[in-house]
C-alpha cells in the first residue's frame, strides 16, 4: 500500500527528493527483483511490447521530422539559387558583355558567400572563363542560368552561369538531429517502460503472484474453505476492476471445484456401491487377464474371492470350450467389444454354469489397449426355463409326450424315409370313448390321471421309431414308420385295442374305457400330414358312428360324407338370411272322436341347389354347430305365428306341437324364446306344446327342472318325444310335470306283427294312464295300426294313414274338408 501511495503521490504533484528515493527503493527492490530477475514473461511481453510500440511510433514521428527539416532546407537551397537569378544575374551580365574580369570574379566570390553554395562558373563558347569555389560535395544541386542581353534590339547570349549547391551540409545536419532524437526518445522510451512494468507489478503482477500462490495451494488443498483475498483496499472510484474480477471468478471456481469434487466423491461412492452391490459379476484384467479387480457378484458366481483372484488368472474355462476361448481372447486382442454371448463357464467347486458375457477395452490417454473390463451375467436358469420353454413347445404339458408340432416334424422325417424306400406310414387317430362322463364323475384330476397312464400304455406298445403324441383333450395321434405293407400294422392295432381295453388305475379309481380309433396311410391316404391327419379324423368318428371301441380305416365314402357336411354347414349359415327354411305341419288326431286335435310343426330345409332337405340330414350338423337354436328361436315364432293365422282365417284352435332340442337347454334360453313368440304372436300358451326328447331331462336334472317349472308357469304344455327309446324313467314322470307321451314311431310300425312292440305299446298307455297322462302314437300308417291303438287306448295319433305333413295352405284345406277323420269301428273288449 506504501508503494502506491508513492506511486499515486508522483503522478499527481512533482515528488522530493525523499518520494524519490523511495521510488528508488521500488525499482529496485521489486521492479528489478520481479519484473525482471524473476522469470516474469508476462512483464517482459510488456516490456518488449511497450519497447516496440514506442520505438514505432518514435521512428515515425522521428522520420517526419527529419523529412519535413530536409523538405526546409532543401528548400533554402532553392531560394538563395533563385535570389542569383533575380539580384545578381543581371549585373552580372553586365559585367561580361563589358568583360571586367576583375568586377566578374567579385561577383563569383561574392555569390559564395551564399549558404551551401560552392561552386559558381561561368561559361562561355564551352569554356569556362571564369569561376570560384570547387565542386567537392557528393550530393549537389546544380543550376544553370543563361547570359543574354538585348543589343540593338535583339536578346544575344553571351554565357551560362553554373551554379552548385551541396547538400552534404543539411544530410550531416539532420544526422546529428537524428542522433539526437534517437538518444532521447531512447532515454523515454526506457523511463516509460520501467514506469510501466512498476505501475504493472505494483496494480497487477503482484496480485497475479498472490492468485497463483493460492491457486498452487489450493491445488494441494482442493477442501480448503478460506476463499482468495486480494491484499487491496476495500472501495475505490475504479472498483471492482479486472483482478476483482479475476478473483472473484477464482472463487467461484473454487466453489464449483468443491461441488463438482463432493459430486465426483460421491459419483465414485454410487459407482463402487454399484459394482460392490451388483447382481452382475464385474472384474477388470490386464491383457494377459490377470484379474486386477473382482466384485463381491464375481465371488459369488465363480466360487474364488477377491483375495484369490486378484493378481492371478482365474481358470473357469471348461476344458471342451478351450477352442472358443482362444476365438473370444483374439476378438479382445483386437480391441473388440463383446455385447451379450452366451457362454458356459465353471465354477471353483467344477459346477457348470451358463453366462451372458459383455466386454469393453480399457485404453490409455494415448489411445493403447491397456486392460479389459468384464460384465458377467448368470442366466443358467434362464437357460434352463429356456429348455423347459422349448421342451414344452414340442411336448404336451400333461403327459410328456411329443405334440402335433413335433409329430409333424417326424412325418416329414418318415416321409422322407418312405419315399426313399418305398415303405409305408401310417397315422393313428385315437379319440377315448365317453371320457367327459368320467371328467364329470370323477373330476377332472382323475381325468388328467387317466390320461397320463393312457400315455404310459400307449408307450408301452409301441416301437422305439414309432411317435406318439397327444393332439389335446382325449385325443391322441400315433406315427407308425418303417411299414412294407399297411398289413404290418394289423397287430400293432389289434393289441391297441385290447390294451386300451384293460382297466387302468388313476387317481385310486379304477377305470374302464375303450378307444375309437381312425387310421390312414401314406401315402395311399394322402402326402401331406394335414391331409392325412384330416381323414384320420374322419375314419375315428366313422369308428364313433359305429359303435365305438373299435377302429376303422379311412375310405372315399367317408371324404364325400364330410365333404357334405361341410356343404350343409356352410348353407346353414345363410338359409337363414335368405328365408330358405318352411315349416310343414302333419295333423294330430283324436281317436276318440276322430276330430284334429293338433298339428305338429316339422322344420324342411328349400336348399336353393339341393331343392327340399329332410331334417335328419341337416338338423345334426344344425345342433353340432350350435346353429339349432336361431333355428329353433324361428320355429317357435313361426309355428306361433301361423297358429295364430289360422284362427284369423276361421279354423278351429289347435294345439301347436314344436320340437326342441337338447342343445337349446344347454346354450339358448328357451325360456325367452319361448316367450317372445308368444308376446309376439299373441297366441294362447295353453295351445303351444313343446315337445322333449328324453336326453334333455336326465342332462343337468336341477336346471331343466327349474326352466320346465317357469314354462308351465306360462300355461304352454309339456309332452316326451320319442317315448321308450331313451332313459326311460318314470322317476322324471313324477318330477317333471308332463302333459303328454309320444309312443315312437318304431314301436308302433311293428305293433301288428311283433307281440313285444305291442307289449311295449300297452304298457306305455297303461302307465300314461295311470298318471294322468295323455298319449299319441306316431308313425300310424295303415288302418291295423290304428284299431290296435283304440284297442290299447291311446289318446291321439299321427302318420301317414291321416295325412302327411304339408305346408301350412294345405292344412287349411285338410281342416275345411275332413273337420273329422273316419276312425272305423269302434273298437271292443
Amino acid at each position: 500500500m506504501a508503494r502506491i501511495r508513492t506511486i499515486r503521490a508522483l503522478l499527481l504533484q512533482p515528488p522530493t527528493t525523499g518520494e524519490l528515493m523511495t521510488l528508488a527503493d521500488v525499482l529496485k527492490l521489486n521492479f528489478l527483483n520481479k519484473a525482471l530477475i524473476r522469470n516474469n514473461g508476462i512483464a517482459r511481453r510488456i516490456m518488449l511490447a511497450v519497447i516496440l510500440f514506442s520505438s514505432a511510433v518514435t521512428t515515425v514521428i522521428t522520420a517526419v521530422e527529419l523529412y519535413l527539416d530536409y523538405r526546409v532546407d532543401i528548400r533554402g537551397i532553392h531560394e538563395r539559387v533563385e535570389s542569383i537569378r533575380k539580384v545578381y544575374l543581371p549585373t552580372l551580365v553586365e559585367s561580361v558583355w563589358v568583360l571586367e574580369p576583375t568586377q566578374i570574379q567579385n561577383h563569383l566570390n561574392g555569390l559564395m558567400n551564399l549558404g551551401d553554395i560552392e561552386y559558381v562558373g561561368i561559361v562561355s563558347n564551352g569554356k569556362t572563363q571564369w569561376s570560384a569555389g570547387s565542386q567537392t560535395s557528393k550530393r549537389q544541386i546544380e543550376t544553370v542560368f543563361p547570359l543574354s542581353r538585348l543589343n540593338a534590339g535583339e536578346r544575344m547570349t553571351i554565357g551560362e552561369l553554373h551554379v552548385v549547391a551541396s547538400v552534404d551540409n543539411v544530410v550531416s545536419r539532420l544526422w546529428s538531429k537524428f542522433i539526437v532524437m534517437l538518444v532521447s526518445n531512447a532515454i523515454k522510451t526506457f523511463l516509460v517502460t520501467a514506469f510501466v512494468l512498476l505501475i504493472f507489478q505494483v496494480l497487477v503482477g503482484q496480485h497475479l503472484e498472490h492468485i497463483a500462490g493460492y491457486l498452487r495451494q489450493f491445488s494441494r488443498n482442493v477442501s480448503s474453505e478460506q476463499p482468495l483475498q486480494l491484499n487491496r483496499r476495500e472501495g475505490g472510484r475504479w472498483r471492482p476492476d479486472a483482478l476483482d474480477h479475476v478473483a472473484n471468478a477464482v472463487n467461484q471456481m473454487r466453489k464449483e471445484i468443491k461441488r463438482s469434487g463432493a459430486e465426483l466423491k460421491a459419483s465414485n461412492d454410487r459407482l463402487e456401491s454399484m459394482v460392490k452391490n451388483s447382481p452382475l459379476a464385474i472384474y477388470t484384467s490386464d491383457l494377459n487377464y490377470i484379474v486386477s479387480s473382482w466384485n463381491p457378484a464375481a465371488q459369488r458366481m465363480f466360487g474364488w474371492s477377491a483375495e484369490e483372484a486378484i493378481g492371478h488368472k482365474v481358470f473357469f474355462i471348461p476344458k471342451d470350450k478351450q477352442q472358443e476361448y482362444e476365438h473370444i481372447a483374439c476378438r479382445l486382442r483386437n480391441g473388440e467389444s463383446l455385447n451379450q454371448i452366451e457362454l458356459v463357464r465353471q465354477r471353483r467347486d467344477g459346477s457348470v454354469i451358463h453366462i451372458s458375457l459383455s466386454t469393453a477395452p480399457l485404453f490409455t490417454t494415448d489411445g493403447t489397449l491397456d486392460a479389459h473390463l468384464f460384465l458377467v451375467a448368470d442366466i443358467t436358469e434362464r437357460k434352463l426355463a429356456e429348455q423347459q420353454i422349448q421342451f414344452q413347445a414340442f411336448h404336451d404339458a400333461l403327459t410328456g409326450l411329443p405334440n402335433r408340432l413335433l409329430l409333424q416334424d417326424r412325418f416329414e422325417q418318415a416321409k422322407a424315409q418312405a419315399n426313399r424306400t418305398n415303405w409305408r406310414v401310417m397315422l393313428l387317430f385315437l379319440d377315448l370313448d365317453n371320457f367327459k362322463s368320467i371328467n364329470d364323475t370323477l373330476g377332472h384330476d382323475s381325468g388328467d390321471a387317466l390320461l397320463q397312464q393312457i400315455a404310459t400304455r400307449l408307450s408301452a406298445c409301441m416301437r422305439e421309431t414309432d411317435t406318439i403324441s397327444r393332439l389335446g383333450g382325449d385325443e391322441f395321434l400315433i406315427l407308425l414308420t418303417d411299414l412294407v405293407q399297411a398289413d404290418d400294422a394289423a397287430p400293432v392295432l389289434t393289441k391297441l385295442m385290447e390294451q386300451m381295453q384293460l382297466p387302468f388305475l388313476a387317481d385310486g379309481h379304477e377305470i374302464s374305457t375303450s378307444v375309437s380309433m381312425g387310421v390312414t396311410i401314406f401315402p395311399e391316404d394322402g402326402t401331406s400330414f394335414e391331409s392325412l391327419l384330416k381323414k384320420a379324423d374322419m375314419a375315428m368318428y366313422k369308428a364313433k358312428g359305429d359303435g365305438r371301441n373299435t377302429y376303422r380305416y379311412f375310405d372315399d365314402a367317408m371324404d364325400v360324407e364330410a365333404i357334405e357336411h361341410q356343404f350343409i354347414r356352410n348353407g346353414l349359415r345363410r338359409a337363414l338370411e335368405r328365408n330358405e327354411f318352411v315349416l310343414h305341419y302333419q295333423p294330430q288326431i283324436d281317436l276318440t272322436s276322430g276330430a284334429i286335435v293338433g298339428v305338429e310343426a316339422l322344420i324342411r330345409w328349400n336348399h336353393p341347389q339341393l331343392g327340399m332337405v329332410s331334417p335328419a340330414r341337416f338338423i345334426p350338423v344344425s345342433e353340432e354347430s350350435g346353429l339349432i337354436i336361431p333355428i329353433g328361436d324361428w320355429v317357435l315364432r313361426e309355428a306361433c305365428r301361423q297358429a295364430m293365422a289360422w284362427q284369423r282365417d276361421g279354423l278351429p284352435e289347435l294345439c301347436m306341437a314344436v320340437n326342441l332340442s337338447a342343445v337349446q337347454f344347454k346354450r339358448g334360453s328357451v325360456e325367452q324364446s319361448v316367450i317372445h313368440a308368444l308376446e309376439e304372436s299373441r297366441m294362447n300358451p295353453a295351445l303351444l306344446e313343446l315337445e322333449l326328447t328324453e336326453s334333455i331331462l336326465i342332462q343337468n336334472v336341477e336346471g331343466v327342472l327349474d326352466c320346465v317349472k317357469r314354462l308351465k308357469l306360462l300355461g304352454v304344455k309339456l309332452s316326451i318325444d320319442d317315448f321308450g327309446t331313451g332313459y326311460s324313467s318314470l322317476s322324471y314322470l313324477k318330477r317333471f310335470d308332463i302333459d303328454k307321451l309320444k309312443i315312437d314311431q318304431s314301436f308302433v310300425r311293428d305293433l301288428g306283427s311283433d307281440p313285444d312292440d305291442a307289449a311295449i305299446v300297452r304298457a306305455i298307455i297303461q302307465m300314461a294312464r295311470s298318471l294322468n297322462l295323455r298319449t299319441i302314437a306316431e308313425g300310424v300308417e295303415n288302418a291295423d295300426m290304428l284299431h290296435q291303438l283304440r284297442v290299447f287306448g291311446c289318446d291321439e295319433a299321427q302318420g301317414y294313414h291321416f295325412a302327411r305333413p304339408m305346408s301350412a295352405d294345405a292344412v287349411a284345406s285338410y281342416i275345411l274338408q275332413a273337420k273329422t277323420v273316419e276312425l272305423g269301428p269302434a273298437p271292443y273288449g
